[in-house]
Formats: structure tokens, C-alpha cells, sequence
């Protein structure tokens, strides 16, 4: 990939970046991060799983979700964190942090280096370029299963109507063979596009490759740098004619891509392949959804054109290197950070300004409060001092100098000592950890659902107590919404039989949460459940393979 000559077109996403692990509960501890006083800066997004809109409806169908059905961009997103204080004085700020004490499964010692990225710019203030948008949509014979064609129409129809004069849309449709339904005019002829929306109908296969490449052929080698050029991509299933390589598909895609076009994904239904469609939108800094009603869908392309702008910064770098006397563990939260025990690094093609920007819901419910990375620190030694370095490295647009911005982070205790109150390097990072404790909780419990419906159930009911002690002194609505439906996943399991009596001590890898990464051999032996490679039990064999970690809007805008 180019990233010189990525996204100098607008792209939209809100994947706020945090590197995060987590304290056990208690009183919050000042550390040696904090810098001078300053404003609170808004979150900076750039793209992945908006929620977990499938995880949530397959619990809402009386199921039980598998692992790949968890994503962790998703959770985050689905919590505000208040950001940290902006101290640099750049329009991009690092504002690292720390965090020592138990977890809320074992009560073990847990550690962790937290990284976000804010920004002074205020969202409200930042321009919207006209767009150039392309509508790929799948019209497939399953897509009238459910009402899903009709569902994406509804979604389509408000696009329409809520484009601006300057804005101009395509339309393109595939089945077995791929329609260039509305090409690009000199004016926004809505009566027309509406026409063309609804006279779609189901019919054919699935030919995602040669749909997905017409968008990018229509928008060219040379989009135009004045315009936001995105194409939104939707389809239920997986490709079932043309070429039905999913590294194929992502290949092509990404040459489309490094030509400044960004994309954004939707899934509709229960099969459609969530790795690609994970995949394609990472790749072109765009969003993912699941779409479940026509409430979703209308929602859905609300929130694509309210805040489709300009970016923030493109090609941005962000590289980690641990002290001596820690090493780094496991990484959650993104596809695109690459660790080894000493160093850590990632690059984002282009990063936008946050939605969400209050505790309370936003005009799209949970959505939009940020998705973050956690990585868990090992202590190697007893010294006090340096955790690490960290540093960040973008360009704003139409510029091609790099601004860096480089902090270090210090602990003044013994790393190995397990508090029992937490150290957390500033206050704000008490709502962080309990987030990310819960989804430890409740990607534990998809793993042994897997074979034991009572670890599954043991998992959760651990997380719970942990987390409802916290949230007693806390009253973070977000965590009191995890908690809700950490319940309902007892009661789908309860009703299989699986209860936690047994208790967590007596069920694998209880006593290490935080296991390294399992290799290929590791999956062909069935040594670690996180390879996946345990069958399911009863119906849950589809689900863990299907696993969508997409939005749900209807069930947001309920909680």
C-alpha cells in the first residue's frame, strides 16, 4: 500500500485508538504519566467494527454466540471514555497511561500500557468535502430471505434523500453478473435513484469480486482529490460465483484503495463471510455493520453520510518499545497492530475526529465512543522505572511532513506486586478497565462455550461479581448495559444446562487469562481453545463459524 497517496480523498470511520489492559476494582492512583493541565481533546476514530450488533441478536434469539462472533473493536466501541487531557500542542496528541492491580476473572495480577491518540479539533467545526459515492449492492436470490433486499432499500432510500446538492451517487448491482445500474450525472437526479433502488430484486448468485471491482473501476485510478471517493459495499452471504478468493477479493480491493478510495461494509443476515467484510473496511479506513431491521439500514446510512469528512491526519504511525523489566503480552482490540515481546507497531492509512463525544447515547445509541487496543505487560523484573516508549508519526493532509510526538511512561513501584487497590496512571482509566475486563469475561465464555456450557457460564458469572462490585461505586452506564446482557448469556446457557456451581478454578486455562498467541500445530493438536478448533455443541457449530461483530442499531437505540 501507498499511503502517500492514500486517502487524500475524505474517509469516514471512528475507531478511537486506545491501547489498553486493565486494573482490578478500587481507588484510582495518580501516576508519573500525567502531563501539565490542558483542555480534554475529543477521541480520534479510523475504522473497524462499530459494535456487536450479531453477538447481541444471536443472544436475543435464545442462542449461544461463538468466539468469532465477539469483536473487540465492536465492544469498545460501545463505551465512552472521557478523553484524556491534550498536552502536546499539535493538532494529534499521545496521552499514554498505566494500569496495575487484579483481573476481574482470577483476581491474577493484570498490567498493562495504554496508548489513546485525541485531538483540540472540535468535531462540529470539521468540513464534510462533497462526496463521490458508488452503492454496491447485492441482489442476490437470498437476499429475500428475511426481507434483506427490503431492509437495504429502506437503508438506500434515506441516503438519497439526506445527499447534498454537491454530492453525487452511483449505483451498482450484482448477482451472478454485475449491473452498472446509475452511473455518475452531471446532477443529483434523486427521483431516478430511488427508481433504480426500488426495482431491485432478488435473484442469482453471489459474484462479490466482479461487484466489488465495477465500484472501484467506476471511481478510477485518479479520483478526484476534491471529493470524499467511497464506495459502500453490502451483500449477505459468501461469494458463490466468479472468483470466490477471499484473499483475491481483498487483494483487488486494496489496489483500489491505495488509489484514495475508502469503503465501508455492510452484512445483512446470518452468513455472509465477516472476515472479508472485516477485512475489506480495515483496509480502507471505512466502518462495518450488521444490518438486522429496516431501522438498521436507515440508521446505518444516517450515520455514513452525517459524518463522512475530511481526515485528520493520513498515514499515521504509531511504535511501541517495552523497558527493560517488561515485556508485552497479548494485544486486543485490531488486526493491524503486529507485536513481539520488546516492540509493537501499527499503521492507519488515515484517522478522523469521533462521534460520539458524551456518556450519555448519541443520536446512534452506544455506537461511536471508540474502539480501543489492549496490551497486556508481563513484568520481567523488580525495578521501579521506566514502562516505555512510545511515539507517533502522521502527516496532515496536502502536506508531506511528518509530525512526530514521543512519550515515555514510568511506574515508581515493584511491577511484580499485586495491588489490591489499582494503580491507574489518571482517573479516566477506571471505566477502561472494567470495559476491558468484561470482554475478557465474555470472550472466555464464547471459547469454553464451545465444549462446556459450564465454564462458559463459570466465566461470566466470575466476570459479574467483579464487575458488579465495581460498578457500584462507578455507576457507569455503559458497564450496567454489559452487565445486562452478560445475564441474558447465563440465561441462553442456563437453559442448555450450563451453570457456573462448578466454579471457574476447575475448568482449562483458568489460572492464565492471558495465554500467548497459539500457533497453526497448536490448532492441528487441540491444545488451546483461543485456535478455534473445538467443535461446537449442540447448535452452536454454525454460530462460532459464522460470527459476525458487526452494528445493530435497534438494539442500541433500545438499551
Amino acid at each position: 500500500m501507498a499511503p502517500e497517496l492514500l486517502m487524500e480523498s475524505a474517509m469516514r470511520s471512528r475507531l478511537v485508538l486506545v491501547l489498553l489492559s486493565a486494573a482490578a476494582c478500587g481507588a484510582q492512583d495518580a501516576g508519573s504519566a500525567g502531563g501539565p493541565s490542558s483542555d480534554a481533546g475529543a477521541g480520534v476514530s479510523f475504522g473497524g467494527a462499530q459494535d456487536i450488533g450479531e453477538f447481541r441478536s444471536i443472544l436475543d434469539r435464545g442462542e449461544i454466540p461463538g468466539p468469532s462472533t465477539l469483536d473487540a473493536n465492536g465492544f469498545f466501541n460501545e463505551h465512552f471514555n472521557e478523553p484524556p487531557v491534550v498536552t502536546c500542542g499539535g493538532p494529534l496528541c499521545l496521552t499514554p497511561g498505566l494500569s496495575v492491580g487484579k483481573d476481574f476473572l482470577t483476581g491474577a495480577h493484570q498490567a498493562a500500557l495504554q496508548i489513546s491518540i485525541n485531538t483540540t479539533i472540535d468535531p462540529a467545526q470539521f468540513p464534510r468535502l462533497p462526496m463521490k459515492l458508488v452503492v454496491v449492492v447485492d441482489h442476490s436470490g437470498s437476499m429475500a430471505e428475511d426481507q434483506r433486499l427490503e431492509k437495504v432499500k429502506s437503508g438506500l432510500h434515506t441516503l438519497i434523500d439526506n445527499l447534498k446538492d454537491e454530492d453525487r451517487l452511483a449505483i451498482i448491482s450484482f448477482d451472478d453478473v454485475v449491473t452498472f445500474d446509475a452511473p455518475f450525472g452531471a446532477t443529483l437526479d434523486r427521483v431516478q435513484l430511488h427508481g433504480i433502488v426500488e426495482s431491485l430484486s432478488p435473484r442469482g448468485g453471489t459474484n462479490i469480486f466482479d461487484g466489488l471491482k465495477a465500484g472501484f473501476t467506476m471511481l478510477g485510478e485518479s479520483p478526484e482529490n476534491e471529493k470524499q471517493n467511497r464506495i459502500i459495499f453490502l451483500s449477505d452471504g459468501l461469494a458463490t460465483v466468479g472468483n470466490t478468493s477471499q484473499s483475491a477479493i481483498i487483494e483487488m480491493a486494496t489496489t483500489g484503495i491505495t488509489h484514495g478510495i475508502g469503503l465501508t461494509t455492510i452484512g445483512v443476515g446470518n452468513s455472509f463471510d465477516v472476515e472479508l467484510m472485516r477485512g475489506l473496511a480495515e483496509r480502507g479506513a471505512g466502518n462495518f455493520y450488521y444490518v438486522e431491521d429496516a431501522t438498521a439500514a436507515t440508521e446505518v446510512f444516517t450515520e455514513e453520510l452525517d459524518y463522512f469528512m475530511s481526515p485528520l491526519a493520513l498515514d499515521l504511525r504509531i511504535e511501541a518499545t517495552a523497558a527493560p523489566g517488561w515485556d508485552f503480552a497479548e494485544v486486543v482490540g485490531s488486526t493491524l497492530w503486529t507485536a513481539s515481546p520488546r516492540t509493537g507497531s501499527m499503521q492507519v492509512p488515515a484517522v478522523f475526529v469521533a462521534s460520539r463525544t458524551s456518556q450519555g447515547p448519541g443520536p446512534m445509541g452506544r455506537r461511536g465512543g471508540g474502539s480501543m487496543i489492549f496490551i497486556h505487560l508481563n513484568p520481567t523484573a523488580h525495578e521501579a522505572g521506566k514502562v516505555a516508549e512510545i511515539t507517533l508519526s502522521y502527516r496532515q493532509p496536502n502536506s508531506t511532513e511528518r509530525l512526530t510526538h514521543t512519550v515515555s511512561l514510568d511506574y515508581d513501584r515493584d511491577p511484580t506486586e499485586t495491588l489490591e487497590q489499582p494503580y491507574l496512571s489518571y482517573p479516566g482509566m477506571a471505566e477502561r478497565y472494567a470495559m476491558y475486563n468484561l470482554f475478557l469475561g465474555f470472550r472466555l465464555a464464547t471459547e469454553y462455550a464451545t465444549s462446556d456450557w459450564s465454564c462458559a457460564a463459570a466465566a461470566l458469572a466470575a466476570t459479574r461479581q467483579s464487575a458488579v462490585a465495581w460498578n457500584q461505586t462507578h455507576e457507569d452506564p455503559d458497564i450496567a448495559l454489559d452487565l445486562a446482557l452478560l445475564d441474558q448469556f447465563l440465561g441462553n446457557l442456563g437453559e442448555r444446562g450450563g451453570h457456573p456451581d462448578q466454579g471457574l478454578a476447575t475448568c482449562p486455562r483458568a489460572t492464565d487469562p492471558y495465554p500467548p498467541a497459539c500457533t497453526g500445530r497448536d490448532c492441528e493438536q487441540g491444545n488451546d481453545l483461543r485456535c478455534g478448533c473445538s467443535t461446537g455443541r449442540g447448535g452452536t457449530t454454525g454460530l462460532v463459524i459464522v460470527g459476525a461483530v458487526l452494528a445493530v442499531m435497534r438494539r442500541r437505540r433500545r438499551r
